[in-house]
């Protein structure tokens, strides 16, 4: 495999999803993952409906391997979920296509690598860079105003997006009914423990189910509570004051 730096391989990804969403006629978010495996690929969605035959001898029947180039969606499943189906299964095509721009030939990957370049590709594609970036610092990297400009992705995924196309070093927490499900940071190691801000943010958002501020001991965390989801979802962002 050729070797390749972080930034080369964004900007391979960022490149492809550009040429992709041209082709797709996408000219302006919000993208549509499912319009785009359509439009770009051929994909047909096929809805699963609920099995009617009894659960097999040793529990559940396992879901059904869905035809070659078919989305396969569940009614229940909300449509940010769908989406992210839809967005990885975008992401596995336009795969050969990042590798190559990177040097490297199509298929000589390991079914690791396979993986994490899915598991990067779908959130750039649902989110896409040029746009993202630009809309994150007009809306000074509010989450909820963010939300409603891209309403196909979900909370998680618009905040670690954050982290790529924030200027300075921040912090992103997601915590789900007290437990910290998510920390990262863009400049420096993160481990799962809440600063004072953070904490004192989270608990403000919790008691008011509203949006919060907190500056304390060098930093400041701006918290937001995340509706519609069957938990309670809080997610942080944090900066240091002095950078």
């Amino acid at each position: 495999m050729s070797d390749f730096s972080q930034e080369d391989l964004f900007d391979a990804i960022d490149h492809a999803v550009r040429d992709l969403l041209s082709r797709a006629g996408v000219e302006e978010p919000p993208v549509d993952a499912l319009h785009v495996a359509r439009a770009a690929f051929g994909f047909r969605v096929e809805y699963a409906e609920p099995e009617d035959e009894p659960p097999g001898r040793f529990g559940a029947r396992p879901a059904r391997r869905p035809p070659p180039n078919t989305i396969l969606v569940r009614p229940d499943q909300s449509d940010e979920s769908q989406q992210a189906v839809a967005a990885r299964a975008v992401a596995k095509q336009l795969l050969p296509t990042v590798l190559t721009r990177l040097g490297i030939v199509p298929g000589t990957e390991n079914r690791a690598a396979q993986g994490q370049l899915v598991g990067l590709i779908a959130p750039r594609l649902l989110l896409p860079t040029r746009w993202f970036a630009a809309a994150a610092r007009k809306a000074d990297f509010d989450l909820l105003a963010l939300k409603e400009q891209y309403p196909a992705a979900g909370f998680e995924a618009l905040a670690l997006r954050l982290l790529d196309v924030a200027d300075d070093p921040c912090v992103v927490a997601v915590v789900d009914d007290g437990v910290v499900a998510v920390r990262r940071a863009n400049r420096f190691p993160a481990t799962r423990k809440l600063t004072p801000a953070e904490q004192a943010c989270h608990d403000r958002v919790a008691e008011a189910d509203e949006p919060a501020r907190v500056r304390r001991e060098g930093w400041t965390a701006w918290g937001w509570p995340t509706p519609g989801i069957p938990f309670r979802r809080i997610v942080l962002r944090a900066v240091p004051d002095e950078i």
